[in-house]
């Protein structure tokens, strides 16, 4: 009995090939992704401890530095500044300065006197006060208030959370401005300090001048976002 001849499927063995080829590929694919995702994250670890050593070496920089200026009165006074912040109120200034500089008392003072007095020169009124908020750092609650009248006049405030719109302003628990003496304040020079705030608020506000004889002459309103206490 003759043997039959043994043919090879090559079809199978060429399938087999690319499948071997195939998986392969994709051993070498997912090798060369972790790599990359490996170096990436490396990179990205390079990157973060990079910038946080530039940003301590920077602040540290910058506390060496106005350490060094802290006792320069007139570099002091450069960087102590009134600038606008809408966020509390519009037109409301408010104290910026290096959160890391050391100033006393009485200098602070005479510098924000000076700084206000230089303020002063432009003419403010009832409509357009200058309004700083807590100039002095003294009272987070604090309103200072500045203008001027042609006649001499008394001045009264009142503050509330609720909508002024929804008062009847006549009937409304004004406060006097008083002197030393505790009597009403009649000037032409309205320089005040308002200090019931109430914290983390939108305070409304209003302040009217009166002549002697308690007639209102005229009043006006405005609106201040008053922040948290800090802690």
């Amino acid at each position: 009995m003759s043997k039959r001849p043994y043919y090879f499927n090559t079809k199978s063995i060429e399938k087999n090939k690319k499948l071997v080829y195939t998986i392969n590929s994709g051993e070498i694919m997912n090798k060369h992704i972790l790599k990359q995702i490996i170096k990436f994250i490396f990179l990205f670890l390079l990157l973060i401890t990079a910038t946080q050593q530039v940003y301590s070496y920077g602040k540290k920089s910058y506390q060496n530095y106005v350490n060094t200026h802290e006792h320069d009165l007139e570099w002091v006074e450069k960087n102590i500044v009134l600038e606008d912040n809408y966020k509390i109120g519009n037109q409301v200034k408010v104290v910026h300065m290096p959160d890391d500089l050391t100033v006393s008392k009485e200098n602070y003072t005479e510098i924000m006197n000076k700084k206000i007095k230089t303020l002063l020169v432009k003419p403010y009124s009832i409509d357009n006060p200058l309004l700083i908020y807590n100039p002095y750092l003294e009272d987070e609650n604090s309103l200072y208030i500045y203008f001027h009248t042609g006649e001499k006049y008394q001045a009264q405030y009142f503050v509330s959370t609720k909508s002024i719109v929804m008062q009847d302003i006549e009937e409304l628990k004004y406060q006097s401005f008083l002197d030393e003496n505790g009597n009403n304040l009649i000037t032409n020079r309205h320089y005040y300090k308002i200090n019931s705030l109430i914290p983390g608020k939108r305070n409304n506000i209003i302040i009217r001048i009166l002549d002697k004889d308690g007639t209102v002459i005229e009043a006006d309103n405005f609106i201040l976002n008053v922040p948290n206490k800090k802690s």
